[in-house]
């Protein structure tokens, strides 16, 4: 169970969710969000018990966003750019030197 979600970890599964082509299955969403498995079903749980994912009706093992879902990941990902400034795929700040 989790009391005061990671709103980061929850914007990269909302995320990685949101930017595949279709529906993803469990292992590579975990994978794409960089979780190891029991934060990952730790999280999972709680967005399918809130309703911002679902099991897709190609099957049980693909997961999408609900419109709750979609709604959520766009809050989350305009309220944090607006806070931290824009950000690359690999999470660092636009511009930021690499050491």
């Amino acid at each position: 169970m989790i009391g005061r979600p990671d709103l980061f970890v929850l914007g990269r599964l909302l995320e990685a969710i949101a930017s595949a082509p279709g529906p993803v299955r469990r292992t590579p969403l975990q994978q794409r969000a960089g979780l190891n498995y029991t934060v990952f079903q730790r999280y999972l749980d709680y967005l399918l018990r809130q309703g911002m994912v679902a099991s897709s009706p190609a099957g049980d093992d693909l997961l999408e966003l609900t419109p709750k879902g979609v709604e959520a990941y766009r809050f989350l990902a305009d309220g944090l750019t607006r806070i931290f400034g824009p950000v690359d795929g690999a999470g660092r700040p636009i511009g930021e030197r690499r050491a």
